[in-house]
């Protein structure tokens, strides 16, 4: 079974409030120009993303440093949780198994559109992550149906939290950048 995990990516779509709004231009028509294109406008944080440890860790691996093999996971659970807005998950709350993918489903994608979904989501507790660290070694990403692990409304934690996550994978010797590619 296959469950989709990506949000569409709309011109206006709901970013974070720090981030700059996604931008869909439409450059060109068949009608005018014999042909269709768009330019795209978007942060690397908008709609459904990865949170790669050069988020908050210097020198942290960058999205373009893994893979397409990293981001295949076989071993994945789903975890629903009643969490409403602005509401902690904390190590209580959930039943944690060993896998390689945690997905923690609240509900809340449901509310994307909203404002509360931008400003008051609920949000991953830094001793849950510890929790994880520590007892469920096979983990290697958490997903959550929100628009971040943190909120706004609580940014020592949710820095917290992402630094914890992000921190077993941080260092690594990167390729220099004329190797890479464009990276945003």
């Amino acid at each position: 079974m296959y469950e989709l995990l990506s949000y569409h990516l709309e011109d206006r779509s709901p970013v974070h409030p720090s981030l700059e709004d996604v931008s869909i231009t439409i450059n060109t028509t068949v009608g005018n120009d014999g042909y269709e294109t768009h330019t795209i406008r978007t942060s690397n944080h908008a709609g459904t993303h990865i949170d790669a440890p050069a988020h908050f860790i210097e020198g942290g691996r960058r999205i373009s440093d893994y893979s397409i093999d990293d981001l295949i996971f076989n071993e994945v659970s789903i975890v629903e949780v009643d969490a409403g807005p602005g509401v902690p998950i904390g190590k209580d709350d959930i039943d944690v198994v060993d896998c390689e993918l945690l997905i923690i489903k609240t509900g809340f994608g449901s509310r994307r559109g909203e404002d509360v979904y931008l400003r008051d989501n609920p949000w991953i507790d830094p001793e849950l992550i510890d929790h994880i660290r520590r007892n469920f070694k096979g983990i290697r990403a958490l997903g959550i149906d929100c628009i971040s692990i943190s909120t706004s409304s609580r940014p020592s934690e949710g820095r917290m939290a992402h630094l914890k996550r992000l921190h077993g994978e941080a260092r690594v010797r990167r390729p220099p950048p004329s190797h890479r590619g464009h990276e945003t």
